[in-house]
């Protein structure tokens, strides 16, 4: 167990035991030792046994077609590569289970684990998919960002903290329970954006984020004996002195666990400036062959094309990579070997997006009907809305991450203004989707003109002066823009910021010529500062 000792606490043992500062470490480990098998004792004498044991949360077996039946309830298509991840997870626990539960079984000494590598474009559900696995078997379930991550021995997290961070997430009472409980049950470990850790081909010589890194994972795959404790704490270097003092070899393997039952999946976008994967299959594909560094082609095979192009086709090659592909792009091929499972996932469509808002058990939708009825305000989606919704997330690329911020920039201002006013029901229009400013202080019977003044006002500690002329021209820029006004607003007065840093605290009016000229406010403001300037030197 990983213990903070505290520099007073020592200390004042070593004060007043008149004992040297390891005896006093020493001390302060046993007793705090002490004082924990006490506290437990206490709670056993007062309530009876404990509940639960890590023993009685053994995780479940399940078939592959249960899990992916599970998946499903989720995540929405990537059939493919929901099969091969549920195949993967399926036989992985269950070959656990069987050697934990028949030790003397040879036919599998040394089982080959379906570690797993995929690619595809971003927020389509590579690592949700394993969030809704590790949550349905129960096992403990890390997913970490590869960017966090270096070689041993340079500042930053390390590979091996990895399987710490696992152990963390284990049932148990103490860290040798936990890192039993994972030696005896197994754990799952997604790495993500992987494809950030291929070496780039400009790049010479040994690379500590990159190809160190990846050499640091495929020693954890294949199976490595990793500290459960930070070895670089003070905590542990002060235990294992004191254990090598007094001769305690088995100490240290109690203190290790082995990565062999830890299944890894690895996934990333493998998208880059240059070549990307894609590029690199549909490359080989076109060449019905394997282009080399040098630029000659080794020829596999021929076949007749009847395609002359395949202009305007929208085409996936992710599915088509293969371990040559993954080594060009820059991963070890000792790393791609040791992952025999290759899969995909596909960018979102428009109509993926709306199955997901509308077919998944934990949709965005629901999510927000709850919110609002926590304020007694019923919510409801017109079918143009979400349609209009998957269209915009649909346009930022980034898959179904896109539709938490595209429906944030949306409902936020209802969501502020609604609660405790006597709206008991919104109905969210595709109109209301294109124009939700405009449209909440149509609700609130407010003037967007009005509202803007009054909150720029709260913001800089100036007023502005609209009169009907500039409300005028501004309502006919944001009809011919098919911008609402609020919009135009933001846009037109975006520069006014300045007349704060100006000074300005009187009421300032503004006129149609200032707002025809985008860089009106600009340019007053670089005449004040230069006036400024003069001013200064003329002192």
């Amino acid at each position: 167990m990983k213990i903070s000792i505290p520099k007073e606490a020592i200390t004042q043992i070593m004060t007043d035991y008149n004992c040297s500062e390891e005896e006093a470490a020493k001390a302060y480990l046993d007793a705090d030792d002490s004082a924990k098998e006490a506290f437990n004792s206490i709670l056993a004498e007062r309530f009876g046994a404990r509940k639960q044991t890590p023993e009685s949360l053994a995780p479940k077996i399940y078939t592959p077609k249960e899990i992916k039946s599970h998946l499903d309830k989720y995540v929405i298509g990537q059939e493919e590569y929901k099969k091969r991840l549920t195949i993967a997870a399926a036989y992985h626990f269950a070959v656990i289970k069987h050697l934990s539960e028949h030790p003397d079984d040879l036919t599998v000494k040394r089982f080959r684990k379906k570690n797993t590598i995929t690619a595809g474009p971003s927020g389509s559900g590579k690592t949700y998919s394993v969030e809704v696995l590790g949550d349905l078997l129960q096992v403990p379930t890390l997913i970490i960002d590869a960017t966090d991550y270096t070689e041993a021995g340079y500042v930053g997290k390390t590979a091996d903290d990895m399987i710490r961070e696992l152990i963390d997430l284990a049932p148990g009472y103490n860290r040798e329970e936990q890192a039993r409980f994972i030696t005896t049950y197994g754990g799952l470990i997604c790495i993500d954006e992987i494809d950030k850790k291929a070496k780039d081909g400009a790049s010479v010589g040994h690379d500590i984020s990159r190809e160190g890194f990846q050499r640091s994972v495929l020693k954890l795959i294949e199976r490595k004996s990793v500290s459960i404790n930070n070895p670089y704490s003070a905590a542990s270097q002060i235990q294992e002195a004191i254990d090598r003092q007094k001769g305690k070899k088995a100490a240290k393997q109690e203190s290790m666990i082995s990565t062999e039952n830890i299944l890894f999946i690895l996934g990333g976008s493998f998208e880059r400036h240059g070549d990307n994967l894609e590029s690199i299959v549909k490359k080989r594909l076109q060449h019905k062959g394997r282009v080399h560094e040098n630029g000659s082609i080794e020829i596999k095979g021929f076949a007749k094309d009847d395609k002359k192009s395949d202009k305007g086709k929208l085409q996936s090659y992710y599915k088509e990579a293969e371990a040559d592909d993954f080594i060009e792009f820059g991963l070890l091929p000792e790393l791609i070997g040791r992952s025999p499972i290759r899969t995909f996932v596909n960018l979102l469509s428009k109509n993926d997006l709306i199955r997901i808002m509308q077919e998944t058990e934990d949709s965005i939708l629901n999510q927000y009907e709850l919110e609002f009825k926590l304020f007694n305000i019923d919510l409801e989606f017109t079918p143009e809305a979400v349609e209009y919704i998957a269209e915009k997330a649909e346009n930022k690329k980034t898959g179904a991450r896109a539709l938490v911020s595209v429906w944030e920039n949306i409902l936020t201002d209802f969501q502020f203004e609604l609660p405790g006013t006597n709206f008991s029901k919104l109905e969210v229009t595709r109109k209301l989707c294109e124009r939700p400013k405009d449209e909440l202080l149509k609700m609130l019977e407010r003037s967007p003109f009005a509202d803007f003044v009054e909150n720029f006002k709260k913001e800089y500690g100036v007023e502005l002066i609209l009169d009907e002329d500039v409300q005028s021209y501004i309502e006919q820029s944001a009809h011919q823009n098919n911008v609402q006004i609020s919009e135009t607003l933001k846009k037109l007065f975006f520069g006014a910021s300045a007349l704060n840093y100006m000074g300005i605290r009187e009421p300032y009016k503004v006129t149609r010529e200032m707002v025809q000229d985008e860089k009106y406010f600009d340019k007053l403001f670089a005449r004040w500062y230069e006036d400024q300037k003069k001013k200064i030197d003329q002192k």
